[in-house]
């Protein structure tokens, strides 16, 4: 049994009023009779007024002492197990990467939590979810123990992300009448979904780290640029050194004032891999810096050589100034022809390619004149067509598996073909020599954009670096017999076999390092996978919270059950008090008589 209302038992001080009451007597009071024969019945009454004397136990007496009783009784709200009481509580444990570094608060936090709310009479299901809806249940069952030792399990590695998810879960799981309880670092400024509350473990607390990374050449040497930032209000003090080819650097100090963010700079080494290190602090994901040196796929380009006035030539100069593209001679060597049409050798359905129109003959050509309109693609997509001037010519042959992207008109200017073979096929049905494509800039962009379509599907190792998580997109086998990805990292060492058709679920590490991709004995990707996440790196905002005293009431009205006889106890109180005036005026005191 408990109360539900303990600090009714302060009525139980009533007690001894009341027998204080009854230590008192009254003052006799003089009456003038004509008789003295009333005086037999006259009971002894005090002469001098009111003052303590000898307690008399009375009828009245008991009967308000037990009007107290019943009293603080009823304001208490006893309340008893139910024989079928079946306590729920889901907690759900926010997997922000900010709460890193706050998990011994987190787990004082959790016990702290169990003790409040659990009853040690009735019989309990506890729920440890993450906030990832992505991840499974982390434990589910009867022990407080066991739940405690799960978190363990629980991995904070997620940047900004929704709740709901996984809040949703936790009512599934716990009934309308369970509790769901978010862990988590900061105050939310909305109201949480599902009746759930907020216990909040985190402060606020100083950190600094690196923010972000580019890798750039200039006359020829490449060089690496990292942003470091001070997230606190304080100037803040760290030592920096770079790590490659077994070498370490000498450390450098930095002072950083408060909100400070320094941009640090320097040739990149001769090794593709370095390592920028910080000095720890409570929040050890940014203090390490993985980088490594970009290596893109290269694409081969052909284009025509001979120097006839149908446009080879300009094709040829447009071609050439793409990045990570080389010029090649055989139609073997290339990942993507470039062509005028009619072309001299027969474009194959496995080729991809960008063909343009041959110029137009004689110079009274009329130009075209009506509206412009593009199709919604990613090609072209923000792209401005307007001043495009275009001559009557000739129309590259259209195949039903083409799709339009521009037209003047009814008049195609750019279209796209999927060949049954795989081959993206970029048409444009005008000619270099007579428009004025060269000069704009959409056509370079667009160019760019069908290039590096290309590029993603080409199979062949490249180097790049990514953020903690990042989806991982990259050209494989996908055929029946295709071997799994295997993605390895080196710290902690590791390896992730993914069957080919979850390819689309591949992603970076989530703890600063590199990694390497591969599909059975072929390299696809090697990266560096670094934290960059400025509004988890954040710490300023952390504050301690809690207010489970909702939770506390709900879990009470759950699992006890109030005094099925209050409504007795009420009539109790009622005829206690109706006897107590009733005896009290049938037998008051006899006044004093005085004769005549």
């Amino acid at each position: 049994m408990l109360l539900a209302h303990p600090a009714a038992l302060w009525c139980l001080l009533g007690l001894p009023v009341v027998l204080a009451i009854h230590f008192l007597q009254r003052r006799s009071r003089k009456e003038v009779v004509t008789t003295l024969f009333l005086l037999q019945q006259m009971r002894r009454e005090s002469e001098t007024g009111n003052r303590f004397e000898r307690l008399r136990p009375s009828i009245p007496l008991w009967l308000q002492l037990m009007m107290v009783l019943v009293l603080t009784w009823l304001l208490a709200g006893p309340r008893w197990l139910k024989s079928d009481a079946v306590q729920r509580i889901a907690l759900v444990m926010d997997s922000s990467a900010s709460m890193s570094a706050f998990r011994k608060d987190t787990e004082t936090a959790v016990r702290d939590t169990l003790e409040t709310l659990l009853s040690p009479l009735a019989r309990v299901e506890l729920t440890l979810l993450s906030s990832d809806p992505e991840e499974p249940a982390l434990y589910h069952g009867a022990s407080a123990a066991d739940l405690k030792a799960a978190i363990s399990k629980w991995q904070p590695l997620l940047g900004v992300h929704d709740f709901t998810p996984a809040l949703r879960t936790a009512r599934g799981l716990v009934g309308a009448e369970g509790s769901v309880i978010l862990i988590s670092d900061h105050v939310l400024a909305d109201q949480l979904p599902y009746e759930a509350a907020v216990v909040s473990t985190g402060h606020e607390t100083p950190n600094v780290g690196w923010a972000g990374i580019t890798v750039e050449e200039k006359d020829g040497q490449l060089f690496w640029r990292a942003l470091l930032r001070n997230y606190s209000a304080s100037p803040q003090d760290r030592e920096w050194l770079a790590i490659s080819g077994g070498k370490t650097s000498a450390p450098t100090k930095v002072t950083l004032a408060a909100q400070e963010t320094r941009t640090l700079s320097g040739p990149f080494p001769t090794e593709d891999e370095l390592t920028l290190q910080l000095t720890a602090d409570a929040f050890t994901l940014d203090d390490t810096l993985p980088v490594l040196r970009p290596k893109p796929k290269i694409l081969g380009l052909q284009v025509p050589a001979l120097p006839v006035q149908d446009g080879s030539v300009e094709l040829r100069d447009l071609f050439g100034k793409f990045s990570d593209t080389r010029l090649v001679m055989s139609s073997d060597e290339a990942d993507v022809r470039g062509l005028v049409w009619p072309p001299s050798t027969a474009l194959g359905q496995d080729q991809h390619a960008v063909v343009f129109a041959s110029p137009a003959k004689g110079d009274k050509v009329a130009w075209l004149r009506d509206s412009i309109v593009a199709e919604s693609h990613p090609l072209i997509d923000g792209l401005n067509w307007q001043s495009l001037l275009v001559r009557e010519g000739m129309i590259v042959p259209r195949d039903q598996r083409d799709r339009v992207l521009l037209w003047q008109g009814e008049r195609p200017l750019i279209s796209l073909r999927r060949t049954p073979l795989g081959a993206q096929q970029l048409i444009c049905h005008f000619d270099l020599l007579s428009s004025n494509a060269r000069k704009l800039p959409a056509l370079a962009v667009l160019l760019h954009r069908f290039l590096q379509s290309v590029r993603d599907e080409k199979i062949a190792p490249e180097s790049a670096n990514f953020d903690l998580r990042q989806r991982l997109v990259l050209a494989h086998l996908s055929d029946a017999k295709a071997a799994p990805l295997v993605l390895a990292t080196r710290s902690p060492a590791s390896q992730i076999s993914v069957p080919v058709a979850q390819a689309h679920l591949l992603r970076a590490p989530a703890h600063p390092g590199f990694l390497e991709v591969k599909q059975a004995d072929t390299l696809l990707l090697t990266g560096a996978a670094h934290f960059a996440d400025a509004r988890e790196a954040d710490l300023s905002g952390a504050k301690p919270f809690q207010d489970l005293s909702k939770l506390k009431v709900t879990q009470v009205e759950t699992t006890m059950e109030s005094d099925p006889h209050s409504s007795l106890w009420i009539l109790v109180l009622l005829a206690a008090l109706l006897g107590s005036w009733w005896w009290t005026r049938s037998n008051a005191p006899v006044p004093k008589v005085q004769s005549a």
